[in-house]
């Protein structure tokens, strides 16, 4: 993940309710070797600015299969 590109800046758009990236099924993060948290989507391959994953959305996006159990622990 460390050498993908960012997501454009018209490609998400602002959301104020549950389905922004963190809760996306693509939803994706690690850490590079400064231990730095890089939040991704798996879908595109490329990275989210931080902040983006909590107010942003895409016409990608897809429920987690812990959301339709009932348990979502990237929300928690």
């Amino acid at each position: 993940m460390e050498d993908w590109d960012f997501i454009e800046q018209g490609e998400l758009r602002s959301s104020r309710c549950a389905s922004v990236c963190i809760t996306c099924q693509h939803f994706r993060y690690s850490c590079d070797q400064h231990c730095r948290t890089l939040l991704a989507c798996g879908l595109r391959q490329r990275l989210l600015p931080q902040g983006d994953h909590l107010t942003r959305t895409c016409s990608f996006w897809a429920p987690t299969w812990q959301q339709q159990a009932g348990w979502a622990p990237e929300v928690a």
